[in-house]
């Protein structure tokens, strides 16, 4: 049961990569589906329903279904916490923060996400590391947005070390790509290409052609 819900989840991921967010979208909800109708709820229960309503509210997210993205990752942080998990719950509350910071809500997403971070870095292991990378990454791309840029790419530096120490190739590719979008945003033309184009080997070196090509010809200085 559980190598099926991770199997399921994977799935969702890889669609997910390939940048089809209204079809890993459908495929969540039909995960969502699959476990309301299971009973009783208990704890690893609700532990899946958190790890799946994250993963439905980053899909609404990037749809900008913004008051569905909302419920989805309240309902993540809700079932998180009632599964004693600690990871899941540090997966949980990074999502929350990642949503805040969408939504404008800066003072929220730091709260969520540095407490991500502390919860991650309790967690022994890759998975722990993992998360802790990610959680750096997003706080990075916060602080550059917020004015801190000198906060916001020792933190970018230090998630990709950490991601890269692990071979987690996507989070390395999207802190180059976090770390590109801050510097066009204060007008360094050469160097946010130089980081957009070290973005595009690590998306090609997992597989994510779609996003590869996608920031391959913003490198270019094609329209895309």
């Amino acid at each position: 049961m559980e190598a099926d819900f991770e199997a399921a989840l994977d799935a969702g991921v890889d669609l997910e990569q390939r940048l089809d967010w209204e079809g890993a979208l459908r495929h969540y909800e039909s995960i969502v589906a699959g476990l309301e109708a299971e009973s009783p709820h208990q704890a690893r229960w609700e532990a899946r329903k958190a790890s799946v309503e994250m993963r439905r509210g980053n899909a609404l997210m990037v749809l900008r279904r913004m008051d569905d993205a909302r419920a989805a990752f309240d309902a993540s942080l809700h079932g998180a916490k009632a599964s004693g998990d600690p990871l899941v719950l540090a997966r949980a509350l990074m999502g929350a923060g990642v949503f805040a910071g969408s939504s404008g809500d800066t003072p929220r997403a730091e709260r969520f996400l540095l407490e991500a971070l502390d919860r991650f870095t309790r967690i022994e292991g890759d998975e722990g590391r993992q998360g802790a990378g990610w959680a750096l990454l997003n706080l990075g791309s916060m602080y550059g947005k917020t004015g801190r840029l000198d906060l916001g790419f020792v933190t970018l530096e230090n998630a990709r070390e950490r991601l890269y120490g692990i071979g987690n190739w996507v989070g390395v590719a999207a802190t180059w790509e976090a770390q590109a979008q801050l510097r066009r945003a204060i007008g360094d033309e050469d160097r946010w290409r130089e980081d957009l184009a070290e973005a595009v080997v690590f998306y090609d070196k997992q597989g994510m052609a779609a996003k590869a090509d996608q920031l391959r010809g913003l490198v270019k200085g094609k329209v895309v």
